[in-house]
């Protein structure tokens, strides 16, 4: 005898606001400094969390919000237990940060692909560097002595790298509503 499964509704429900809530989340704790696995962990958590509280209910700004707020908290809990200082500085600003790339609109998929169009465009050199330091983990002293500069030359060099992606990505973004 086959066995079918029928999904309801709810199931249906809570898939869709996973899906809907799960990789924004993920990055926002990404952009707080959580490592990659904690980050899987803490949306987990938060999810469940809504789900048990009914969050899913809610309009999906609110859901989002709610969701970011508990994911921060259960992050900064596990911060304080192993007595580590938060690795940001200021939470208003990467809030700000994440509202101007419209992270609550598209879970931060217009600011994902403007900077990879911004890095495709970027010269050589600047790509170089970047991928060497984000990419692959370099240290600036490693990069130094393959480039054959001083470390001090390796930060200026990488600084006006960021900067000349990051205004491109703010161009890329400025238009958005």
């Amino acid at each position: 005898m086959m066995s079918t499964t029928v999904a309801s509704s709810r199931d249906i429900d809570v898939r869709a606001f996973v899906q809907r809530h799960q990789r924004g989340l993920q990055r926002w704790l990404r952009a707080l400094g959580c490592e990659s696995g904690a980050a899987e962990e803490h949306c987990q958590d938060a999810l469940l969390a809504a789900l048990h509280r009914g969050i899913d209910a809610r309009p999906p700004g609110v859901a989002s919000a709610w969701l970011r707020t508990t994911a921060r908290n259960l992050f900064w809990m596990r911060l304080r237990h192993e007595r580590r200082q938060p690795p940001v500085r200021s939470l208003d600003e990467i809030e700000a940060a994440w509202q101007a790339v419209g992270g609550d609109r598209d879970d931060g998929d217009a600011a994902r692909t403007a900077l990879r169009d911004c890095l495709d465009a970027a010269d050589a050199r600047d790509r170089e560097l970047l991928e060497a330091r984000y990419r692959d983990g370099r240290s600036r002293a490693v990069m130094a002595a393959s480039l054959g500069i001083g470390e001090a030359g390796v930060k200026q060099a990488l600084r006006r790298a960021r900067s000349r992606v990051q205004q491109c990505v703010e161009g890329k973004l400025g238009g958005q509503p």
